[in-house]
């Protein structure tokens, strides 16, 4: 007696420009009853005509296509069709593509080398709603994550006072706390004043750091 068909199938659409590698894409796949390969296309307009067509719960994408990336393909897919789940399949491991896979709404990365077993393992847990990331990507992942939670010069100098970022302008220019004061009308002590209150607000402790965030956070400001 044949076992019994899962409960629900995942449905499947690959898109990538190799023809052999959606031909073992396939064959990875096969042997999983609760998966079927519902499409295939090789460039991004026909994969993003077939998903509108056959409304797939995954989409198994490649980053780079023939006419344009996957990176715009999956925007385009997550526009028209929210519900439908991104997983990317590629062979980059360029951590700006990571980064913009994931703006772009995918829900998960592989790179191509995975088996069958673990591919079929990643489409189960994406079409769950659940991301899924390759294990060789964690150090990258890593990094996205604290990128994003340490606050860049911009961010920092945005603490600033008006009167403060000024000070700090022409800090970066290279002037004495006496010159800073000629040019703002204040004096010495005050400018002092006013670098020790910039110099806790940043965690710095000297006037280079503070010319050096001025700088990475390109200000133009004129004081």
């Amino acid at each position: 007696m044949s076992a019994p068909a899962p409960a629900k199938c995942i449905r499947v659409l690959l898109i990538d420009d190799s023809p052999i590698i959606r031909l073992g894409l396939r064959s990875a796949l096969e042997d999983c009853p609760d998966i079927r390969i519902i499409g295939e296309a090789g460039t991004a307009a026909e994969g993003v005509a077939a998903a509108a067509r056959h409304k797939p719960d995954v989409v198994l994408l490649d980053l780079h296509l023939p006419d344009k990336s996957g990176l715009h393909a999956c925007r385009e897919l997550k526009q028209a069709r929210p519900q439908t789940q991104v997983l990317i399949l590629t062979s980059s491991t360029n951590e700006r593509n990571l980064q913009d896979a994931m703006s772009a709404g995918a829900q998960g990365y592989l790179l191509k080398d995975v088996d069958g077993a673990a591919l079929a393992g990643a489409l189960r847990t994406v079409a769950g709603g659940k991301s899924v990331l390759d294990p060789s990507m964690a150090d990258q992942a890593l990094n996205l994550v604290k990128h994003r939670h340490e606050p860049g010069a911009a961010d920092k100098l945005a603490q600033l006072s008006p009167q403060e970022r000024k000070v700090v302008a022409y800090l970066a220019e290279g002037l004495t706390n006496k010159e800073i004061g000629d040019r703002l009308g204040l004096t010495e002590k005050t400018v002092k004043n006013y670098l020790s209150t910039v110099f806790s607000k940043l965690n710095i402790s000297r006037r280079a750091q503070a010319a050096t965030l001025f700088a990475k956070a390109g200000r133009t400001d004129e004081p």
